[in-house]
């Protein structure tokens, strides 16, 4: 039996209006330690890493471990009804094969979907990628970096040496650019061996940005020519992640 009630849904609103901009369907591990999801997009150009922990919940029941395929776009179409003081409880019924979500306030709103079956991707296994580099900063830092750029190009070249944080695009003869120093308040903490220089693509980037009013704090993980990794984390609640591939010039 699997049930579980969620009193801040805005923890899964902030993650979904993020997750499902990358990938429209996924299997959802769930299992005593939390509720996660690693599936990489269509394209195979990103990929999403998400985990709700039990001590997210007001209460969490799994008594034993099951994988479900479920359509995500749908699902938080629903979890965007909720009202401020509504409650989610969600809850797994084997017999119908269906997921069932039940919002819970001044009046009780219930929606089940079917479970369904997924196409098998092979996902990266996230112990696998060694990051040289990486920072800690304000994730309103990148998300204004990004925005700018977007007005000059499709993509963005990051550079991130021993104490700055660089954001620049190019285009004919336009050109944008972002600098944070590691003294700024905003950055929380740089560390950086060498300079690292890498290109990604604006538009998945601004997707995943949208998870910017989940936390405060942006973890940000890159090498030369290398994937980039993005982490939104609430302690004890949520962690959200993406892996963005590079943009490689020929």
């Amino acid at each position: 039996m699997f049930k579980a009630v969620l009193d801040d849904v805005s923890l899964l609103k902030e993650s979904f209006n993020a997750i499902a901009e990358i990938v429209d369907e996924g299997n959802f591990n769930i299992k005593k330690d939390g509720i996660s999801l690693v599936c990489p997009d269509r394209a195979v150009i990103a990929m999403v890493d998400f985990m709700i922990l039990p001590t997210a919940f007001e209460s969490y029941n799994c008594d034993k471990e099951v994988e479900i395929g479920l359509n995500i776009p749908r699902m938080l179409q629903f979890i965007r009804r909720a009202k401020p003081d509504d409650k989610l409880i969600m809850a797994l019924d084997e017999e119908e094969d269906r997921f069932e979500l039940t919002l819970e306030g001044s009046t009780t709103r219930k929606f089940a979907m079917p479970i369904i079956s997924t196409p098998q991707q092979e996902t990266q296994d996230m112990s696998k990628f060694n990051f040289e580099n990486s920072m800690e900063l304000d994730p309103g830092i990148l998300k204004e970096g990004v925005e700018n750029a977007a007005m000059i190009s499709d993509s963005i070249t990051m550079k991130l040496t021993e104490d700055t944080l660089i954001l620049k695009s190019e285009g004919d003869s336009s050109y944008t650019q972002s600098k944070a120093n590691a003294d700024n308040p905003k950055i929380y903490s740089l560390n950086a061996k060498g300079e690292a220089l890498s290109r990604y693509s604006i538009e998945y980037l601004s997707k995943m940005l949208k998870a910017s009013k989940l936390a405060d704090k942006l973890k940000v993980e890159f090498n030369k020519d290398y994937p980039l990794h993005l982490e939104f984390m609430i302690k004890d609640k949520v962690k959200l992640g993406f892996i963005l591939a590079p943009r490689i010039e020929e």
